[in-house]
């Protein structure tokens, strides 16, 4: 059998081509599928908080005797829901808790607990919150180094769990000498390794409290409905400073919160004291003074990382 010439060849190619098109031509218009609707997920973000606290020797809520200087650390790091991720200090504890004062020199009336250290947040979180492993975290300062402790966080309303992050330091006024305080993690849970820096602000210290000269982390005597006057030993302009002023009651107590200027003094009106319980025999208000920073910390928004130097006067 002769084989087939190219021409013809190519001719059958074009009536096959052709006949194709034609068929395609007498069938109907594609309609595309409507896409399955799709619940989203929420959206979830890596949060942290991260409170270290020094103390000055003195009362501490809640305590009838003089203490010893002490630093405190507690972090934790989650996978969160974004309306989540402010209960995430009310986890490691905070003194200033409540809404942001915005003007200098000015007060807020909150009813509430003394946050020092808390486990479980105010409020129930919108889905579940997950606490993170990131590895081993250490404080350090020059070189002074604080491995911190890693502890389960039980389940709180079957949806908060993971793992915290602890450490204490005693008799630790050393560790203000250093010019910043850094934290480093080795990583773990989807997190990398990361260092972070918070700067050392300047010691604070209460000296006068209505006038009279603090000795042994108290004063006495002071007249009822009167303005009550503060004054303290060093002034930063670099750093935040407030007050809070309470009268304890059991493991809370009732206050006001005032944002302050650095500038050495400041005097709480009368007509803001007297909408607080009256100080009365075991139970004085308790005046403490709170210089802070903030820092960001490398894949976490904002600036979780806080350093709070406290002083504390209990006023019979």
């Amino acid at each position: 059998m002769k084989p087939r010439h190219p021409t013809a060849q190519l001719v059958a190619l074009l009536l096959a081509a052709l006949v194709a098109g034609l068929a395609a031509c007498d069938r109907p218009p594609h309609r595309p599928r409507k896409p399955v609707r799709q619940r989203k997920r929420p959206d979830r973000v890596q949060a942290a908080a991260v409170a270290i606290r020094f103390s000055n020797s003195g009362v501490e809520p809640g305590s009838t005797r003089l203490g010893y200087d002490r630093l405190r650390v507690s972090a934790v790091f989650a996978d969160a829901d974004r309306r989540d991720t402010h209960l995430l200090p009310d986890l490691v504890g905070t003194t200033l808790r409540g809404r942001r004062i915005q003007g200098m020199d000015s007060c807020v009336r909150t009813a509430g607990p003394w946050l020092t250290r808390v486990n479980r947040p105010h409020a129930r979180p919108k889905t579940y919150l997950q606490l993170l492993d990131v590895g081993n975290l250490t404080i350090t300062a020059g070189e002074r180094r604080l491995p911190l402790r890693i502890s389960l966080v039980p389940s709180l309303f079957s949806a908060v769990r993971g793992v915290r992050y602890d450490g204490d330091v005693d008799h630790s006024r050393t560790w203000l000498a250093a010019p910043a305080l850094r934290l480093s993690a080795t990583g773990g849970d989807g997190v990398a390794a990361f260092t972070a820096r918070v700067p050392v602000p300047r010691p604070v210290r209460l000296t006068h409290v209505g006038g009279q000269a603090v000795r042994g982390g108290a004063v006495s005597g002071l007249a009822p409905h009167e303005n009550l006057s503060i004054r303290w030993g060093s002034v930063d302009g670099d750093a935040d400073l407030q007050v809070l002023v309470g009268n304890e009651q059991g493991e809370g107590i009732d206050w006001l919160r005032c944002r302050l200027r650095d500038d050495g003094a400041f005097t709480v009106p009368a007509v803001l004291l007297d909408t607080l319980p009256e100080r009365r025999e075991g139970q004085p208000w308790l005046v403490v003074l709170v210089r802070s920073k903030t820092a960001s910390i490398p894949s976490f928004p904002g600036r979780p990382l806080r350093l709070e130097l406290v002083d504390s006067v209990r006023v019979r």
